[in-house]
């Protein structure tokens, strides 16, 4: 066979075959994010991993739903510290100082979640990623409650992160749920 067709077979048979794959990728995820309460928060966050392009189980997707709630917790941690260092109220500071506890604590309960995934120990994956979760509430609940008449704090600085965060968490327990 000459150069030429060589090159028109491995162009044929790479047309032929990446859609495929690339199908295979998005059906996995669907499937995947369908069992899940946030769809279209689901199938953006795994679909622009490329982690989960290559991925052949929902194990592998769970790994990166994981990875992507505790980066968006360390995010959240940093900006709850920013604000902390740059907060001249007592009141805020000291909500601060629990939101910035209380997602410290969802960071070391997502890692041993991370672990857990790992030793395919799904049950303890479910408690550490649901003690997670609260961290969020927590510190919104700290907000609404930490304020006086004279100081009302009202709704959290952080806004729709912690909304987002949970909502990762959430489906991170959706698909863990599915390799039981």
């Amino acid at each position: 066979m000459n150069t030429i067709s060589c090159s028109k077979v491995f162009l044929v048979l790479l047309v032929t075959l990446l859609p495929n794959q690339i199908l295979a990728d998005q059906n996995l995820i669907s499937s995947a994010c369908d069992h899940t309460l946030y769809k279209k928060l689901c199938r953006k966050t795994l679909e622009s991993d490329p982690e989960s392009s290559s991925a052949t189980s929902f194990e592998v997707l769970s790994k990166v739903a994981l990875k992507h709630a505790t980066s968006t917790a360390t995010h959240i941690n940093s900006k709850v510290t920013k604000l902390l260092n740059e907060s001249s109220s007592k009141v805020v500071k000291g909500a601060l100082k629990d939101c910035n506890e209380n997602y410290q604590d969802a960071i070391e309960g997502l890692t041993k979640s991370s672990n857990a995934l790992a030793s395919k120990r799904y049950n303890d994956v479910n408690t550490w990623v649901s003690a997670a979760m609260s961290a969020s509430d927590s510190c919104d609940q700290g907000f609404q409650d930490g304020g006086d008449d004279k100081s009302p704090l009202g709704k959290s600085p952080l806004g729709h992160q912690g909304i987002a965060f949970t909502r990762l968490c959430s489906i991170v327990l959706a698909i863990t749920n599915q390799l039981k």
